[in-house]
């Protein structure tokens, strides 16, 4: 049984560094091939301090910090049957290469549909540089629960 107790439980903040390597993995990964993101002249050229970071690398960050497993965990929500359904970004401010980005979570939410066949978990995640907000994100983890456990 999913532990409803820790709506509103939040991850003390951690601090991560953005290096150049991951960046350009991540592009690789997603197939971005805009060498702003991976070349500090280019960078420079088109008016950045350095290499921006494409904007859903900052999901990759969240594991560093209190991974989406981890939260299942704390949750005590078996990983199978459990889907990254959704998750948006508003972004406030541009990220670089070389920032130290500083992240916390929040699970915000906690519901059912379907008279309990899915459980919908609401993620918040807050992104902050020198404690000033760059971008926060929500995302939507799915649980598929057991036909046991609905009937």
């Amino acid at each position: 049984m999913i532990d409803r107790s820790r709506i509103s439980f939040e991850t003390a903040p951690s601090e991560i560094a953005i290096d150049a390597w991951r960046v350009k993995l991540f592009c690789q990964a997603i197939g971005e091939q805009d060498a702003v993101y991976t070349q500090p002249e280019t960078a420079r050229h088109a008016g950045h301090p350095a290499c921006p970071v494409p904007p859903t690398f900052l999901k990759a960050i969240e594991g560093e910090h209190f991974s989406s497993a981890q939260l299942m965990s704390l949750l005590k929500v078996p990983l199978r049957g459990v889907l990254h359904a959704q998750q948006s970004f508003d972004h406030f401010a541009p990220v670089y290469v070389g920032d130290r980005i500083e992240v916390s979570r929040k699970v915000t939410d906690i519901h059912d549909k379907k008279n309990g066949a899915f459980t919908f978990i609401v993620v918040d995640t807050d992104y902050r540089r020198a404690g000033k907000q760059v971008a926060n994100s929500r995302q939507t983890i799915l649980v598929r629960n057991a036909l046991e456990a609905v009937q």
